[in-house]
C-alpha cells in the first residue's frame, strides 16, 4: 500500500475509533489486514493488570481501591506479583525493559528483576505469581478479544523497538 493510502487509512481508523468511543463509550482495536507486528499496548496491559488485581484480590480490596496506576508504591505481595507479571508479559510482547520501566516509573533493573522473578515462579510453580499471571492473561483476552491466528505471536525473548508505543501514548485509546 502506498504511503498516502496508509496515511488515509490511519486517519479513517482514528475517526472510526473516536466515533465508536463517543457513541458507545467503548475503546476498540482495529488491526489492518497487512499488520504483521501486532502488540498489545502497554496502556492496555496496565488497564488489564489493574482490573485483574482489583477483581481477584478481594482480601486487599480496600487497599487497592485508591490505586490508579501501577507506578503506585506498595510492598503488598499481591500488588508486586501483578506488577511483576505485567512486566514479564510486556517484555515477552517485545517491549524493551527501559520502556516498561518508564511506564511504571521504575528503572530497567527493576524490570530485569521482575522477569527473573517470573521465570523462577514458572520453574517453582509459585501459586501467587501464577495466579497473577493467569488473571492478567484472562483480562487481556477479555479486553482485546480473540485475535486471528496470524496475529498471535510466539513468545519472543528478544524485544524489538516499536513505534507503536509512541503512537499509542499519543492517542486517547488503549
Amino acid at each position: 500500500m502506498a504511503s498516502n493510502q496508509t496515511l488515509t487509512q490511519e486517519q479513517e481508523i482514528k475517526k472510526f475509533k473516536k466515533r465508536i468511543l463517543k457513541n458507545f463509550g467503548v475503546n476498540i482495536h482495529v488491526i489492518p489486514e497487512e499488520s504483521k507486528d501486532f502488540k498489545i499496548s502497554i496502556e492496555a496491559l496496565h488497564v488489564c493488570t489493574l482490573k485483574a488485581l482489583k477483581e481477584n484480590e478481594r482480601d486487599y480490596h480496600k487497599h487497592y481501591e485508591k490505586i490508579q496506576s501501577l507506578s503506585y508504591k506498595s510492598r503488598l505481595r499481591p500488588f508486586l506479583s501483578y506488577v511483576q507479571a505485567m512486566s514479564y508479559i510486556a517484555y515477552r510482547e517485545g517491549y524493551s525493559k527501559t520502556a516498561i520501566g518508564n511506564s511504571i516509573n521504575k528503572n530497567h533493573a527493576t524490570i530485569i528483576n521482575s522477569v527473573k522473578q517470573m521465570d523462577n515462579a514458572f520453574f517453582t510453580k509459585d501459586k501467587a505469581m501464577m495466579k497473577a499471571f493467569n488473571n492478567i492473561l484472562k483480562e487481556i483476552h477479555n479486553y482485546v478479544g480473540n485475535l486471528p491466528e496470524k496475529f498471535k505471536k510466539q513468545i519472543n525473548s528478544k524485544p524489538n523497538i516499536s513505534f507503536a508505543w509512541n503512537e499509542a501514548k499519543n492517542s486517547n485509546t488503549f
